[in-house]
């Protein structure tokens, strides 16, 4: 009824039915069960007694074990996910991994790394996300499981953490996967996935189609919390970015409403992020901006956020011709996404960086290098390695790191190789 059908309200009332049954049969395994797949569907319906119907179902006692997740426990955590509690979810999820992979059960061990991948993402751990989400890409392609909800995993991690063409692989692999097997809710979660690459990677057309098709799916599906797939402001900055400011607003305006109603705070600070980027559409940098650090601030248990809403914030000041914050913002983004090792963001940051640093045609273009710079930048464009340039220099190999990170913002290279032809080797 859920999977196939799309349809909650229909599934809720048949697990309510089994709750009903299983008791009074005595049967409390089953109850439980039923009662975990009952609250799993009241979150995503928005019904106020989900966390009753969890609690219920968390306090029965069980006859029989039951797959890890099956389990309240891993509602439990996927509910924490939905909250932004990461470190919560974590320490829920790694007990039933190892319960899960103790019995050997692939389709178990297969969802609690997803769950796994991302929490450790969401908190910022983007190796440990890309390790759980390899894991789990790797045992569904050695089964006959459905390859749709570890594309989906596959493609947040690879387009936070990895390569971005990698990613898109993934999640048009997860889209044509779930219209296959008429999965209606992992096509929503894959198709989310590609729009919100398609939308980082600078095509907002194609992200538009991805993403009005999952705003059509989740209607269909009849999904109210939106927290549990965050859509909204994907779909919003999308718009914006295509001169659809009306409509960007309105959707802005009904989610900010839902979210209220909910109580669900959490997804405020990404829809403030857009808000901003639809105030600067109209010309009003000021309030952008002062939206955009309100929303940094209150994003930084969630390091990922914080970085993209930073990265915001310097393109917005940019616009408003405030050179000077809008690098400090970039920096501090992209010294947030290096720290973290979310790659591709890394590379848009130091992008954004870079054009900042630019001088102003007309003006000495020649980048200025400090001599503890140019002496490092002279080894490595003659090829010395870093451990080789730290004794050369009588500094450690972390110093030698920091300066040549240093030379490559302010000479706008990314690699070594940049670094040889921009450079002019040491002389011995």
């Amino acid at each position: 009824a859920n999977v196939n059908e799309g349809d909650p309200h229909r599934a809720c009332d048949l697990a309510g039915r089994a709750t009903a049954l299983a008791e009074a049969a005595g049967d409390t395994t089953t109850a439980v069960m039923a009662l975990t797949m009952q609250a799993r569907l009241q979150r995503v319906l928005g019904h106020p007694g989900a966390g009753t119907t969890l609690d219920r179902a968390l306090s029965l006692p069980r006859t029989a074990p039951l797959p890890a997740n099956a389990t309240p426990q891993h509602l439990t955590a996927r509910h924490a996910l939905f909250d932004d509690h990461p470190d919560e979810a974590r320490t829920a999820l790694l007990p039933l991994l190892v319960e899960a992979e103790r019995t050997g059960d692939t389709e178990a061990t297969v969802d609690v790394l997803r769950s796994l991948a991302e929490a450790e993402l969401r908190a910022g751990r983007c190796a440990r996300a890309l390790h759980h989400a390899h894991r789990a890409q790797a045992l569904t392609d050695g089964t006959a499981l459905s390859p749709a909800p570890a594309c989906y995993t596959s493609a947040l991690v690879e387009g936070t953490a990895g390569r971005t063409d990698l990613a898109l692989v993934h999640a048009r692999r997860g889209v044509d996967t779930a219209r296959q097997e008429d999965n209606k809710v992992f096509l929503s979660r894959n198709l989310f996935a590609l729009g919100h690459l398609l939308l980082a990677t600078g095509r907002p057309k194609e992200a538009l189609e991805a993403l009005e098709e999952v705003r059509a799916l989740e209607d269909l599906q009849q999904v109210h919390d939106p927290s549990v797939l965050r859509w909204h402001p994907e779909l919003a900055e999308t718009l914006v970015a295509l001169g659809r400011l009306d409509q960007a607003q309105d959707l802005l305006d009904d989610t900010r409403r839902t979210a209220a109603g909910l109580g669900r705070d959490t997804v405020l600070p990404p829809l403030e992020r857009t808000q901003a980027l639809l105030d600067a559409a109209r010309g009003d940098y000021g309030t952008a901006a002062r939206r955009l650090a309100g929303a940094a601030d209150r994003l930084r248990h969630l390091p990922l956020e914080r970085g993209r809403t930073l990265l915001a914030l310097s393109h917005t000041e940019r616009r408003g011709r405030r050179r000077a914050s809008a690098r400090a913002a970039a920096q501090s983004a992209l010294d947030l996404f290096t720290a973290h090792q979310a790659h591709p963001w890394a590379e848009t940051a130091a992008h954004t960086l870079s054009r900042l640093e630019a001088v102003p045609a007309g003006k000495d273009t020649r980048p200025r290098l400090t001599s503890a710079e140019q002496r490092c930048a002279e080894l490595a464009a003659a090829g010395v390695s870093n451990r080789d340039i730290a004794t050369t220099l009588t500094v450690s190999v972390k110093t030698v790191e920091a300066t040549l990170t240093r030379v490559y913002r302010k000479l706008g290279l990314h690699s070594r190789f940049q670094l040889a032809h921009a450079v002019a080797p040491a002389q011995e």
